[in-house]
């Protein structure tokens, strides 16, 4: 369990120093984005273990624009934290398919339609 817990500090402060690279943040960047102090952000990429509000914090600044994507990256991160159990892959929402789902909210009702028919023309393609 100890090995686990570990293994999710480093993972989360991987996560973040990655995060913070591809935006070309620095730490107090990263601080003012998040609205944690300075040496919250340190502590982590210390590999501190964070407490799950921090962690909804990293969620909000760093997902993208859409609720759908801003939940599948906190559940990513309270996950790794050791917060939560790994969901079952069936019930995983990964980023990609948040970010989508955030999108198919903006379409109307025909737009939709035609969204749907050209899944499952993707899907037929894919079984051949």
């Amino acid at each position: 369990m100890e090995e686990q817990h570990s293994r999710g500090k480093i993972r989360l402060s991987m996560w973040l120093e990655e995060s913070c690279r591809k935006q070309g943040l620095s730490l107090r960047q990263a601080a003012n984005k998040t609205g944690l102090s300075h040496a919250t952000i340190a502590d982590i990429k210390k590999g501190n273990h964070p407490s799950p509000e921090t962690l909804r914090k990293l969620a909000g600044a760093f997902s993208g624009d859409g609720e759908h994507e801003r939940r599948a990256l906190e559940d990513k991160l309270l996950t790794i934290a050791g917060y939560r159990s790994k969901p079952l892959e069936e019930e995983e929402i990964t980023e990609p398919m948040a970010r989508l789902l955030d999108k198919l909210g903006q379409f109307s009702e025909p737009q939709l339609k035609i969204i749907s028919h050209f899944a499952d023309f993707i899907s037929e393609m894919g079984a051949k």
